[in-house]
């Protein structure tokens, strides 16, 4: 299906005049949800869900359901490249994502399976198919991967961590051995995002959740030269792509450097601060604070016209948590962000 230019999503990220602010959420589909909660338990498990496309187009599209949100983004991890790599990948109550494989030597990157067979990941693009099916062309469709720098993170690592030891060990003493692994990372990555856009998505995006671990010197070397080559071997160039790292204000400078349409920012700065020194080099997505969504509704609104008033345009701004949505939120504040949302900007962008 070609993109469709009424969008919303889409004519904010391309700086077209709207009629109100475009929302989405990160962690949408899931563990905020009582009925993902529900499908999670009957199925055994989050990795049963993403590896069924059956219920993982359903649990998409559970809070479109629910809200009045302006896409839809895939249910899946960014982990699952793993597959490709002959990795296993499980996901344990919490602790979250464990390897049974890590890569810390050159022996261990030389015992991955060299041949990365990208049919691996149809489960993923079979969701993507079913999704496009049911939404029918009324909302786009948002695909995903991590970066080649987050996810080597968790391959060096085996699991989730708070001290990256294995991580900073290489970073200090085997640069080669780490581009050797985000060599890798990124033609798989390649080939996963091409394979989405085939299946239909019609916006991509990049988690870089660790970016925030390297210095200017490092996030270059090791994060954004990848991220530009990955954006420059898109096939679609029309599909937009949106990067995300926390601690956002910290990389500027070197963001300005990136090649790509829509910049997701973190809660740790004001938006209008980003969009002063970025200026109009790309939309900017973000960045409400997850923890109003703990306040009543009258705190809501003031975070919600204190964004808008900072971002200060017409379009160009996609709205958005700084983070993923934390399982402790309720429901019903989502649904008070949304319709208030809508409500304040569409007066403010009534020109």
């Amino acid at each position: 299906m070609p993109l469709t230019p009424d969008y919303l999503l889409l004519k904010a990220i391309r700086n077209e005049p709207i009629d109100r602010t475009p929302i989405w959420i990160m962690r949408q589909a899931g563990r905020y949800l009582p009925e993902y909660i529900n499908l999670k338990n009957k199925a055994g498990g989050f990795i049963n869900l993403v590896k069924n496309p059956e219920l993982a187009c359903e649990i998409t599209l559970q809070p479109l359901k629910r809200f009045e949100l302006d896409s839809a983004i895939v249910f899946s991890d960014i982990l699952v490249v793993a597959d490709m790599m002959g990795i296993k990948l499980s996901f344990v109550e919490n602790k979250g994502p464990v390897f049974d494989k890590v890569i810390r030597t050159e022996k261990d990157l030389d015992n991955i399976e060299q041949i990365h067979n990208i049919e691996k990941l149809d489960y993923v693009f079979n969701t993507i198919k079913l999704l496009k099916k049911e939404l029918s062309g009324k909302k786009p469709l948002i695909g995903f991967i991590g970066s080649p720098w987050t996810v080597a993170t968790y391959i060096i690592e085996g699991n989730s961590s708070k001290t990256f030891a294995n991580v900073r060990k290489m970073l200090e003493g085997d640069e080669k051995l780490l581009h050797g692994i985000l060599d890798m990372l990124t033609n798989i990555s390649i080939s996963y995002l091409n394979k989405q856009i085939e299946a239909g998505i019609d916006v991509a995006m990049i988690f870089d959740t660790w970016g925030s671990l390297l210095n200017d010197e490092q996030y270059e070397k090791f994060s954004l030269r990848y991220i530009n080559k990955i954006k420059h071997s898109i096939s679609n160039q029309d599909i937009p792509l949106i990067y995300y790292v926390r601690e956002t204000d910290k990389k500027l400078e070197a963001l300005k450097s990136l090649d790509i349409d829509v910049l997701g920012i973190d809660s740790t700065t004001e938006i209008g601060v980003i969009k002063k020194q970025i200026g109009d080099k790309f939309a900017l997505q973000g960045n409400l604070d997850v923890n109003i969504l703990k306040k009543d509704e009258k705190d809501i609104i003031i975070e919600i016209k204190k964004i808008l008033t900072s971002y200060g345009s017409n379009s160009g701004h996609v709205f958005n948590l700084g983070t993923g949505i934390t399982p402790d939120i309720n429901p019903d504040k989502v649904k008070i962000l949304i319709d208030n949302l809508a409500d304040i900007s569409s007066k403010i962008n009534v020109k």
